[in-house]
């Protein structure tokens, strides 16, 4: 018998996204680091999909080259299965522009068969182009919403501990007034 409590559907999602911002937020390190960690993180969900999942295989290979954290990375590998399937569609279309090929009203098909030998034969090259340009612009941006958010999330706290501090002494000194 568990004494765990079970959540619906809808607010156990976001009390796990709750709880992956508070560890992203409280992270010790550098921020650079951190950023570039989930930045990391972001960039190979991107690219595992149409990998079939290998390229986790190269998310701590990356994080050991670049100097990351990997629990930062898994963070923002995790926030990545969240915001991908907005980018289906885009990967498609950004893979075909680049490559040329006519990706077409086959599309919801194939989609729809994406798991298939033909579909990953005919288009993976295409999606796997998309997928990894879309990857580096998002996780481009991700990289400096993450250092500029962090970087006034510690600033604010600073603030907050000195405040306190202040307001500590301030009262410890009224008190050897008296």
């Amino acid at each position: 018998m568990s004494n765990r409590k079970s959540y619906p559907f809808y607010q156990g999602i976001w009390r796990k996204l709750k709880k992956n911002y508070y560890q992203l937020i409280r992270s010790k390190g550098a921020t650079s680091i951190i950023a570039r960690s989930f930045a990391i993180g972001l960039l190979v969900e991107f690219v595992t999909l149409p990998t079939l999942g290998l390229a986790f295989l190269l998310l701590y290979p990356l994080i050991r080259l670049f100097k990351g954290v990997f629990s930062v990375a898994l963070i923002g590998f995790l926030m990545g299965k969240l915001i991908l399937p907005i980018f289906l569609y885009l990967n498609f279309h950004v893979g075909e522009f680049l490559i040329g090929k006519k990706v077409g009203k086959v599309l919801s098909h194939e989609i729809h068969s994406y798991f298939s030998l033909t579909f990953i034969k005919e288009r993976g090259l295409t999606f796997l182009l998309g997928s990894f340009i879309n990857g580096v612009i998002v996780a481009s941006i991700s990289y400096f919403l993450v250092y500029y958010g962090l970087a006034a999330y510690r600033k604010a706290k600073e603030k907050r501990i000195q405040a306190r501090q202040e307001q500590r002494a301030k009262a410890t000194l009224g008190v050897e007034e008296l």
